[in-house]
């Protein structure tokens, strides 16, 4: 299914249904930053040394479960003895600017937000929450402390009441699942999540932050985990959206999904450090790992079908500089990109993935199943590079799984392949000082090409069979570069519905129309640069030569809608549009719908 974009503005109402739709923001550019001189969302609240960070000491000790609302206060340093449940029903709060430290001399010091429980945890670019080690500066240790566990009733393809990993299966508060995946656990923003992960066993581990669950009504954006002892991410089934989280330097996965997980992530940097990996004996460290199943079969359902836009991966083959010279990883357990298996339908757009010895491995499952997608990215070095030495000698990138390399270059996916990754950013190759945005010169210039995304503006989402009301479909052009030559906009009529075009009677053969203005949207509409024509039930425009979008900017169709005579109250159906031409890179972005309803 085609991902569907919908252009919301804040006066205007929407079915429920659409209100919950995952809609990524439009950019105009593949990866996780704009070029210059727009400044990188990383800045200000990020962190990219703790390990010399001077945090205060600790003045209050926390154990056991807070059973009441609790406010924890900047003026305070935290400190997380054992592993600290949040009991259901019950919200803490925990001010910006404040810190809690996990004891690094207690077994598994964490913090877990059970079913039910709410964490408020909202700093500010001047003023991040902080969750690191107690440890003393230079002293500091991955896997220091448990990390942060957020638990909900979102659906997995487990059941309703699972256990979370790195806990153990005995203890009633750490599971997750359930029935809602609008399910609300609270809010994450400008947070820093340093030295935590821990490992109970063999892949029994708890990660930087753990999502079991965790419903859609949650709020995640801006979030840094920074030298996690296994993942740095991982969910759990739910649907929780998530912008803005960056993976340093982390020892497994930057971006783990599993038992069902379907939310959307936008805006994500991933780096890691050519030193730190895990065991290959027991686990390989990718950028991205999917799974739908942890074990054979691989089908339950719900799938794993999360999206992800506009991510950043930085592998461990680490250039010296933007001129060249790439150094083989000290540790040996790097291997993948983007590692999707075991029937996964995950789904990457717009992104970039470089200086890993495998980009992209996919495996057969995934690819017959055709629900998954790796689309409009960029992969630089590997399919070139054949690395020698005691674990990455071997054979080219397609050797491991040649139906990957089938997929990855087929011209309908507009993947683009780089084979000098070391000029494509700025500066990504300073640990202390990086810049991530776009070069805009050498092979920056890969991040180019037009991308068409639509949009739809509804006056209300409820029409009586009398006064029609407005409908605007904005197109964007969503790429690096300008959308020209013959764009075409097609929009699929409910049967419960008539949609016009203002000022022309349509039929089968094309018509021009003529600017206006809405007055209860305010919005101006260019149909003087379109033909219209009814085809079908479709209403078909095509643009008239020369029209240009340029990059960044749009362009706006208008027309009318209303039931039609005779529709049953309640009636609800979906408005869909499609926009192709214009030199479009990445199809599976050209499609936006609407829930209408009739009162």
């Amino acid at each position: 299914m085609k991902q569907k974009f919908l252009c919301m503005l804040p006066f205007l109402f929407f079915a429920a249904a659409i209100v919950s739709a995952q809609t990524p923001e439009p950019t105009n550019y593949r990866g996780a930053f704009a070029p210059a001189p727009v400044a990188q969302w990383t800045d200000n609240w990020t962190n990219w040394d703790p390990q010399n960070t001077f945090y205060p000491a600790p003045t209050v000790n926390v154990s056991g479960v807070i059973t009441s609302n609790t406010t924890w206060t900047k003026n305070n340093t935290y400190l997380l003895q054992g592993i600290v449940y949040v009991d259901s029903l019950v919200t803490l709060t925990i001010e910006a600017g404040t810190v809690v430290r996990g004891d690094a001399n207690t077994v598994i010091s964490s913090l877990v937000i059970e079913r039910g429980a709410t964490i408020i945890a909202n700093g500010t670019a001047c003023n991040p929450i902080v969750f690191t080690s107690s440890k003393a500066a230079g002293s500091r240790a991955k896997g220091d402390w448990g990390g942060l566990t957020i638990l909900g009733r979102g659906l997995t393809n487990q059941g309703n009441d699972v256990p979370i990993e790195g806990i153990g299966t005995s203890e009633p508060r750490a599971r997750y699942g359930g029935n809602n995946n609008a399910d609300n656990s609270g809010s994450l923003k400008y947070i820093r999540i340093e030295y935590a992960g821990y490992a109970i066993s063999a892949n029994v581990e708890l990660n930087s932050l753990t999502f079991g669950g965790v419903g859609s009504g949650t709020t995640v954006d801006y979030v840094q985990t920074s030298f996690g002892n296994d993942d740095a991410f991982e969910w759990f089934g739910g649907a929780v959206n998530a912008k803005h989280l960056v993976a340093y330097r982390t020892l497994d996965d930057d971006f783990d999904t599993d038992f069902g997980y379907s939310g959307l992530v936008q805006f994500g940097l991933a780096i890691k450090d050519p030193t730190v990996a895990d065991d290959p004996a027991v686990s390989t460290s990718e950028g991205f790992e999917s799974d739908n199943n942890a074990a054979a079969p691989f089908t339950p359902t719900p799938k794993t079908s999360a999206s992800f836009y506009n991510i950043t991966q930085i592998g461990a083959f680490r250039c010296g500089s933007n001129a060249g010279g790439i150094t083989q990883p000290a540790a040996n357990g790097f291997r993948r990109g983007v590692r999707l298996r075991r029937n996964t339908e995950l789904k990457i757009f717009n992104s970039i993935f470089m200086n890993n010895w495998r980009g992209l491995v996919m495996d057969a499952d995934v690819i017959a199943n055709g629900l998954a997608a790796f689309k409009n990215n960029i992969i630089a070095m590997d399919l070139t590079t054949v690395w020698v030495g005691p674990t990455y000698a071997g054979a080219a990138v397609a050797a491991e799984n040649a139906a990957t390399n089938t997929y990855l270059t087929a011209a309908a996916n507009a993947n683009t392949i780089v084979t000098t990754p070391c000029d494509i950013l700025v500066n990504a190759w300073d640990f202390l000082n990086p810049d991530f945005r776009p070069n805009a010169i050498g092979s920056g210039g890969a991040l180019s090409g037009s991308d068409l995304t639509p949009g739809i503006q509804l006056e209300t989402a409820s029409f009586p069979n009398l006064n029609p009301r407005e409908l605007v479909v904005d197109i964007f052009e969503n790429g690096v570069g300008n959308s020209n030559g013959t764009i075409t906009l097609t929009i699929t009529v409910p049967s419960a519905f008539t949609v016009a075009v203002p000022g022309i009677t349509l039929s089968g053969t094309d018509q021009s129309g003529s600017n206006g203005t809405f007055p209860n949207l305010g919005v101006s509409y260019n149909n003087g640069d379109w033909l219209f024509k009814l085809v079908g039930g479709n209403i078909v425009a095509t643009s008239k030569p020369g029209v240009v979008i340029t990059q960044a900017n749009l362009t706006s169709l208008g027309f009318t809608i209303r039931r039609n005579n005779g529709v049953a109250p309640g009636t609800l159906q979906n408005l869909a549009v499609n926009v192709s031409g214009g030199a479009d890179t990445a199809p599976d972005n050209n499609s936006s719908f609407s829930g209408i309803s009739a009162p």
